[in-house]
This record gives C-alpha cells, sequence and structure tokens, in this order.
C-alpha cells in the first residue's frame, strides 16, 4: 500500500513557488478567467438539458427535465440547495414510478442501455453515505466520472431517507422534528424514521441532485433514448447496482422491526429499476442478490455479492448497551437514547427487554458450560467457522435454555434460532451455497456494515462526577454481533478464489486486512488458522456534509493493527473507493484503491487474485 498525498502535496508546493514570479496585473487577469470558466461550469451543471434528467430508473421522465418541473420548485443557493417541495407524497410516488407499479402489477422491461457487446470490466468503483442535506456533490463529475468506471457499487446510504429537511437545533418546535420518543424516535433528529412518504422525497432529491444526474447520464449513455418501460440500471452500459444501509432503510441503526419495511424495499428496489418479478421483491425477503459482472468470460468474473444486513438484523444484543443503558440513559429522562434504551432493558413482548438475548444464552453460557460434549449439536450450535453452524431448524428450547432441533410440537422459540442475526438464516444459506459454488477469480461482498472494525473495547460515555465512565464493545456493525460476524469471516476466507469486502457507514476512508497467524485481534476474530487474508475497503463520504476533514483521534485509530500503513492511515474527506484489475498479468492484478474527491489515489493496495495475496 502507499499513500500517494505526498506527491500531489509537493506538486502544489511547486505552483506556490511559481506563483511568486507572477506580476500582481497577471494575478488579476487569471483571476478574472477563473471567474468566468467557474461561472460557465456552474450554469452548465444548472441549466444544460443533458444533465438535468433524473438519476430514477423511472419510465417516462427520463426523456424530459424534472429539474425545473414547477411542482417541485427547487431552488439551488451558493452550496446548500435546500429545496422547497411543494408536491404531495402521491404526486413524487408517481415521479418515482411506485404508483404505476403497484397498479398495473406488471413486469418490468429488461432494457439493455448499452448497445453492442460490452467492454470486458476492469475498473469498479463504488462509495457510500451522500449527504444528510441537499448541496452539490462535485465528486460525481471531478473525480468519479474522470476515473472511467466500469461499474458503479452503492455500499448503502444513496440517500438519507430519514433525515429532516429542518434544522431541528434551530426549529424545535417543528413538526419534523416535534414528535414522542420511542424505541424508533429517538430524537428530533429521528422523528421521520420509517415514513415512507418523507422517505420518497428525500430519495428524489437525490436522484435529481445534477451532479448525479451527470454521473448517471455516463453510466447509462443511452438512456435517454429508450422507449417506455422501467430501466434495470444494473444493465446500463456501465452497470449501477447496490445495496442499503441504515439511512437508506429508513431508520438509523435500523433492525427488522422497522415498520413499512415492505413499501421501503419497493421505493429502494423501484430506484434501480429492479424487475417487478424479482425475487428481491418477495414478501418477506431481503434485498440480497448476486451480480456478475464479465459473465461469461472465463477466469475474469466478478461476482458482488449485495448483503442485506438490515430487513432481518436482531436487535443489538443485550451485553453491548446493558451498561449504558442502566448507568447513564435510563436515569435520564433527557438523555437522547432514553426511551431507546429503556426499551432495550425492559420492553419487548415479555417485558425483559427488546435486546437480543440469544449471544449471551447460547454463545457466550450454554456453549461454555459444555464444551466437553463436541458433538453434532454442540457444532451447529456453537461453532461458527462450522458449515453447519445455525442452520435451519435449530432453536432454543424454554425449558432447559439449551439449543434443541425444533419438531413440529417441540417446546421452544420457533424461528428464533440460536444466534443474534445480521443477515438472517436463508440469507445465510444462500450467502455460503453462491460462495462455494462461485468461480469468479474475484469476490466483492458489498457490506454496509463494516465487517470487522474494532474488537477492543472503548468509552462511549465519559465519567462525571457521580457515576463512572462506561464502556461500551461495538457501534453499528458486525463487532455488535460477534457469533454472525464470525461465521461470515469464516465463510469468506473459505470461499476459493479472492474475497474484497466493500463497505461504508463511518465517513471516512480505509482499507484494512484481516491476516492469519498471530496478531493483536487473532483471539477476538478466531483468525489463527484463517486460509487466507480477507481485505476490506471502505469508502465512506461522498460530500462534505458526511466526510469533513478530521484528525487523526478517537475511533479513527486503528489500535488493533488491521491497517498495513499503519494506525493513521485513513481519508478524511470526500472520498470513493476502485478496484483496477489488470487481467492480462498472469497472477491478474488488482490495485484497492481510495480516491479522494478530484479523483486523486490517495489509499492504494495491489493484490495477486491468483493467490490472493499481496503485491
Amino acid at each position: 500500500m502507499k499513500t500517494v498525498g505526498r506527491r500531489r502535496r509537493a506538486q502544489v508546493h511547486q505552483y506556490e513557488k511559481l506563483a511568486d514570479y507572477i506580476s500582481p496585473t497577471a494575478c488579476l487577469a487569471c483571476f478574472v478567467l477563473l471567474f468566468w470558466l467557474s461561472a460557465s461550469l456552474l450554469h452548465t451543471s444548472r441549466h444544460d438539458p443533458i444533465v438535468t434528467r433524473s438519476g430514477l430508473a423511472d419510465t417516462a421522465n427520463w426523456g424530459r427535465s424534472n429539474q425545473h418541473d414547477s411542482s417541485l420548485n427547487f431552488n439551488f443557493d451558493s452550496e446548500s440547495t435546500n429545496p422547497k417541495i411543494r408536491d404531495s407524497a402521491s404526486k413524487v410516488g408517481k415521479l418515482l414510478g411506485v404508483e404505476d407499479q403497484a397498479v398495473n402489477g406488471e413486469s418490468d422491461s429488461l432494457v439493455r442501455a448499452g448497445k453492442g457487446d460490452f467492454e470486458l470490466v476492469s475498473r469498479v468503483a463504488f462509495g457510500s453515505c451522500t449527504s444528510r442535506r441537499d448541496v452539490y456533490q462535485p465528486i460525481w463529475r471531478q473525480g468519479v466520472i474522470p476515473s472511467s468506471p466500469q461499474a458503479w457499487i452503492w455500499a448503502g446510504d444513496i440517500a438519507y431517507m430519514d433525515w429532516p429537511d429542518t434544522n431541528c437545533k434551530e426549529k424545535p418546535e417543528h413538526f419534523e422534528c416535534n414528535c414522542t420518543r420511542d424505541w424508533l424516535h429517538v430524537n428530533r433528529q429521528t422523528c421521520l424514521a420509517g415514513d415512507v412518504a418523507h422517505a420518497r422525497k428525500k430519495l428524489e432529491i437525490q436522484l435529481q441532485n445534477p451532479d448525479y444526474q451527470q454521473f448517471v447520464e455516463y453510466m447509462c449513455p443511452d438512456i435517454k433514448n429508450l422507449g417506455s418501460g422501467h430501466r434495470d440500471l444494473s444493465l446500463c452500459a456501465r452497470p449501477i447496482v447496490g445495496t442499503w444501509d441504515d439511512h437508506d432503510y429508513n431508520w438509523q441503526d435500523g433492525d427488522k422491526r422497522l415498520p413499512n419495511k415492505e413499501q421501503q424495499k419497493k421505493l429502494y428496489l423501484d430506484a434501480f429499476g429492479v424487475p417487478s418479478n424479482s425475487p428481491r421483491r418477495e414478501k418477506d425477503r431481503g434485498i440480497y442478490w448476486k451480480h456478475t459482472l464479465n459473465e461469461g468470460t472465463k477466469g475474469k468474473e466478478i461476482d458482488v455479492f449485495l448483503l442485506d444486513e438490515r430487513f432481518h438484523r436482531d436487535n443489538k444484543p443485550c451485553e453491548t448497551r446493558r451498561e449504558f443503558c442502566e448507568k447513564v440513559a435510563v436515569p435520564d429522562p433527557k438523555k437522547y437514547k432514553h426511551a431507546w434504551c429503556k426499551d432495550f432493558i425492559f420492553g419487548g413482548a415479555d417485558g425483559k427487554g427488546s435486546c437480543c438475548r440469544k449471544d449471551e444464552q447460547i454463545w457466550a453460557g450454554w456453549c461454555k458450560e459444555n464444551s466437553q460434549l463436541g458433538d453434532d449439536l454442540w457444532e451447529a450450535a456453537c461453532d461458527p467457522t462450522s458449515e453447519t453452524y445455525g442452520f435451519p431448524g435449530l432453536e432454543i428450547d424454554i425449558s432447559s435454555g439449551g439449543p434443541i432441533r425444533a419438531g413440529p410440537n417441540s417446546n421452544t422459540t420457533h424461528g428464533e434460532g440460536v444466534l443474534c442475526e445480521v443477515i438472517g438464516v436463508n440469507q445465510r444459506a444462500w450467502l455460503q451455497d453462491e460462495l462455494r459454488k462461485s468461480e469468479a477469480p474475484l469476490k466483492l461482498i458489498v457490506s454496509g456494515s463494516p465487517v470487522f472494525n474494532n474488537p477492543e473495547e472503548f468509552v462511549c460515555s465519559k465519567a462525571l462526577k457521580r457515576r463512572p465512565s462506561v464502556n461500551c464493545t461495538c457501534f453499528d456493525d458486525y463487532d455488535c454481533y460477534r457469533p454472525a460476524q464470525l461465521n461470515l469471516l469464516h465463510n469468506l476466507a473459505q470461499a476459493p478464489g479472492c474475497v474484497v469486502v466493500l463497505t461504508g457507514d463511518f465517513h471516512f476512508s480505509d482499507i484494512k486486512v484481516l491476516q492469519p497467524g498471530s496478531q493483536k485481534y487473532s483471539g477476538a476474530y478466531d483468525s489463527f488458522h484463517l486460509p487466507r487474508a480477507i481485505y476490506q475497503i471502505m469508502a465512506s463520504g461522498l460530500t462534505t456534509d458526511t466526510a469533513q476533514h478530521a484528525p487523526c483521534d478517537g475511533y479513527r485509530i486503528d489500535k488493533a493493527g488491521f491497517r498495513p500503513e499503519g494506525e493513521c492511515a485513513f481519508v478524511s474527506g470526500p472520498a470513493f473507493g476502485m478496484i483496477e484489475i489488470d487481467w492480462d498479468t498472469p497472477e491478474q492484478l488488482a490495485k484497492l484503491q481510495i480516491r479522494d474527491e478530484f479523483g486523486v489515489v490517495t489509499l492504494e493496495s495491489t493484490l495477486r487474485l491468483d493467490k490472493c495475496t499481496p503485491v
């Protein structure tokens, strides 16, 4: 891996030295020229009819400009566009194509946007976390498009659909900020969580963003010439695919309890033009999917596994927030997690808390007490490295509190399984099977939550005079769900080919490697005997609203030793990820990159796909 920022700083220093020799008159002339060019570019980005079509995979609206539709009345300011949307939710739904699909129930037209044969994909870009408010997103035209991606992958948070349009600190009594707090609506900023009508508006704002529209035009150059029918963006000349995380799921840190999650799923899939007869739209099923790039080109395929980590996600395990809730939030009604913690500790159907008790009961309880058994049942309930771990039909016996193979008349917590789930039992079985069958030399696992992050406890509530500091074990990632995490890591490491995890969420970007053998984190992740390393690229924050420049402190420091270049080798500020593959070399070299808002490579690591080892 190498840091490229030094080269860029040296170039800037040379320009600064050159500037010392330029006369004041020449500087004034340059300033006037730059001002004229900037004004021209701004005018083009706002009014060029090529870039004002909706970025949404909708029907006839592709052929006309929606930016100046009087029913939407977008008002673009210098930085924050702050749209004032005057149309009703039904009109926005119609613009999205949601209503039409619901009425006629017909299959979407699968329209291929490109012409002729597709070129071999060797440059795959990805990113996450756009912005909570409507701002310009120059990274699309300044960084992503000039980098010439042949495919784009969303790793979550294409739009912040649960975020209010109002500044709730300035206007706490505004209807978007004034709500009764509960486990779903934790504070003023979350009053709109689960509100599908508001989510439609927030999604449409993102898809109407002129910078993003220009990006979609680049990825789908012939989309404007197509007839009617929903546009499946995965069939563009340069495919666009993705999965969601919490904010485009419409609930920060959300789990399977989200009300109206089927409507939210439909809204999200409509935006990508996923056909109405796709299995991804089936009721009670998440949006997980496998998409293959270079399909049919043997030895050069890229399998993209889009995980859904929200639809079947259990609430956080009890042990991850019990101390915080009991000592900090529950005693103080003013704490923003007060209502959430009351439900976490005392809510749920049985009044014993909505938190997930299975990991504490089975993984940290029964399994350790019965570690001498070593039989098939113990392996299926207690060994996350086993292929049979947590398989369907394994439940918790109510009387004994231990695992049991459930029968039709057994006294079990039916359907609950034996671990706190992130992706759910059906998706776990699907992923294990698809990984085993995949012959692609490169497998991209798209995960909204980091798969590995920080195995150590950290202070999540600072000490006050009347109480001690409180520690937490995780944020909103796989570290909260250790058995599910270990199962996923071992499935990935045992898959044929080379596995790279693409993720986001944390509003900075880095490259981490989980190595086999003796490491600081080996005990926590049971990674001593992994057959190969697992690479994880986090590209999070596409605008200055979500990725501001920040120092190396707090949770940004990698104390566990995952970053090959050191604990502070990360990128703050707007960035995206890029994977460049040289298919013509015998080793099939793949460069894993973080690029800044101008497309400059700031972090890079190179892999040999034939052996999945670093160069």
